[in-house]
């Protein structure tokens, strides 16, 4: 009974950490899933003619960039995805889980940029995995990975790439976006890592 005793002590010691490296491990193989395809079907944009142009027509008072032709071609590439639901009428929330999970919603006034805006695209594609734009006329693109499932956490089952000029790749606002790019690893916390050591980069690259 003792022995069994130690046993159930070692395994309870042990099974969170095991069970978080497996999680951690699916994570990573889902968000090099979702990068490919994001790429692919924006890929496929282009050589279909279909891309809208993403120039500025002008900023807002906080100074940030507005494209209304980064809306839309989210929305076009949502039919890349054959995509199950699609979320593009102020209802955000019914394909992307607003309240309890990260969604680098800066004027939120709940902690850890918790929220949505729900004015905001979003769409399920036909592996559960769901995608929201920040904003209808920004750059960064979101994908959880596991769909409505927790942690909703960014850099864990939550990721953020954008619309990227691979000519201009430190151009947050690119015109002529060519190319998807991740976040940089992001290691303090933050409105894009809330929780610190987000691996936006590393994780494509291993």
């Amino acid at each position: 009974m003792i022995t069994l005793g130690i046993i159930g002590v070692v395994v309870a010691m042990t099974l969170p950490s095991l069970i978080g490296k497996y999680q951690e491990k699916q994570w990573k193989v889902a968000y090099k899933k979702a990068y490919s395809g994001f790429s692919q079907a924006f890929l496929r944009l282009q050589e279909n003619g279909e891309l809208l142009s993403m120039t500025p027509e002008g900023y807002d008072e906080n100074g940030t960039a507005i494209s209304p032709g980064v809306g839309e071609n989210f929305k076009k590439i949502s039919k890349y995805f054959n995509a199950v639901k699609t979320c593009f009428d102020n209802n955000a929330d019914e394909c992307w889980v607003c309240d309890e999970g990260q969604a680098g919603y800066y004027y939120s006034s709940a902690p850890d940029y918790l929220g949505c805006t729900r004015s905001s695209y979003a769409f399920k594609d036909n592996s559960g995995m769901a995608w929201y734009l920040y904003r209808n006329t920004e750059w960064p693109i979101l994908v959880d990975v596991n769909g409505d499932k927790r942690p909703n956490r960014l850099g864990q089952d939550r990721f953020v790439m954008r619309f990227a000029d691979s000519r201009d790749a430190g151009n947050n606002y690119a015109s002529e976006a060519n190319v998807i790019k991740p976040l940089s690893d992001i290691e303090e916390k933050g409105r894009w890592c809330p929780s610190g050591h987000c691996l936006y980069t590393t994780w494509l690259l291993h």
